[in-house]
């Protein structure tokens, strides 16, 4: 897999994660001054979603792959487990994009990073919650949180973007 076919790809993904960061901070924080019980399970997922595909997007533009067939093989491998991402990315390829570190802990990651650390809810756990019948209790603060991690991820992926564009 050449340079260019892993930079094309990776503009997708950078273009996907931007645009999708900004939608959740542009349409959802913008339209909701507190957090609602009603949404905020969808605006988990998209942001767990956007973590994984910025995370992604940097494993794609450190490795190498011999085609598109094993990039696909080894993205799919990986599944939606952020902290097996990281570990696959590895320690000094994070730090470039200024990840310390990403563990799982109590149902979700913990992203340390040199801006600010935040938690992403694991995917699969947000999805199926209902198999166990959790309710999620609002604390508040999510919105300043969301807009904590929004702030942070667009960091990351603007320097992925210099990579990629």
């Amino acid at each position: 897999m050449t340079e260019e076919d892993k930079k094309l790809v990776a503009q997708r993904l950078t273009t996907r994660v931007e645009t999708g960061l900004l939608f959740v901070e542009l349409d959802y924080l913008a339209r909701h001054s507190s957090p609602d019980a009603a949404w905020i399970r969808n605006i988990y997922i998209l942001l767990s979603f956007y973590a994984e595909l910025l995370l992604k997007a940097v494993f794609i533009m450190r490795k190498d792959f011999v085609n598109i067939a094993e990039l696909d093989e080894k993205l799919k491998k990986m599944g939606h487990n952020l902290e097996v991402i990281g570990r696959q990315i590895g320690k000094s390829e994070l730090l470039e994009f200024g990840i310390k570190d990403i563990k799982f802990i109590n149902r979700e990651y913990l992203v340390e990073t040199n801006e600010g650390n935040f938690y992403v809810k694991d995917f699969n756990d947000i999805r199926y919650d209902f198999l166990d019948g959790r309710v999620r209790t609002l604390n508040g603060d999510e919105h300043k949180l969301f807009k904590k991690q929004i702030e942070i991820m667009l960091k990351i992926n603007a320097k992925l973007k210099l990579l990629v564009w």
